[in-house]
């Protein structure tokens, strides 16, 4: 069988049935760049996913490496434990927006290595539950009861209209204190973490 170079093979791609395609991929003795591979395996995940993800993990141990956009995008079509593993050998670190989107869908282990090779912990600004401790709270006097008694009557139908449902409406700005699980901890504050108890990120509480 006459090998192919990924030169050749990528210029008349799109002269070729999917089926030829697929065919002439098992000729290659090498790969292109990462831009024009992933071009590629987009074209083959359209028909045939399966087959894509054997085409990527066999660049990757050709040396191809992705960037983190890429990968990114490899999220809708490529398993978990591929997905990891081509995370791990990415062609640049990932930000904290890019770890805060791909932390679902690869396993923990990958998970911690990319972010420590990165050198970036997404969960550093949360505050661990046990750690927030509520201030003394002063006992009411008459007057104070009285006025919050008036004030909640007044208010009343507002906080019905405005009250959180419980479920996660993507407003992450304005969402009230919630817990949230990750790496056997919970964490207390404003941030979706995965099992939060409104859903944020995929987490227990569904999403709206």
């Amino acid at each position: 069988m006459k090998k192919l170079t990924w030169d050749e093979y990528y210029y008349e791609f799109y002269n070729w049935s999917p089926s030829t395609q697929k065919n002439y991929s098992y000729r290659l003795s090498d790969f292109g760049s990462a831009d024009e591979v992933f071009e590629v395996a987009n074209e083959f995940a359209f028909n045939d996913e399966k087959f894509a993800c054997r085409f990527i993990e066999k660049a990757l141990e050709a040396g191809v490496r992705f960037t983190p956009e890429q990968i990114l995008e490899m999220i809708y079509f490529v398993e978990k434990p591929l997905l990891g593993k081509i995370s791990e050998r990415a062609s640049t670190n990932f930000t904290r927006e890019q770890l805060e989107e791909i932390y679902l869908s690869i396993d923990d282990a990958s998970f911690e290595r990319i972010s420590k090779k990165a050198g970036i912990d997404i969960f550093d600004d949360v505050i661990p539950a046990n750690d927030f401790i509520s201030p003394p709270q002063k006992k009411p006097g008459f007057f104070s009861t009285l006025f919050a008694v008036i004030a909640g009557v007044s208010l009343a139908n507002n906080s019905k209209q405005h009250r959180h449902n419980g479920r996660c409406n993507g407003d992450c700005a304005h969402c009230p204190p919630h817990y949230g699980y990750r790496y056997g901890r919970w964490y207390y504050g404003h941030n979706h973490v995965h099992g939060c108890e409104f859903g944020g990120n995929k987490g227990s509480g569904g999403m709206d």
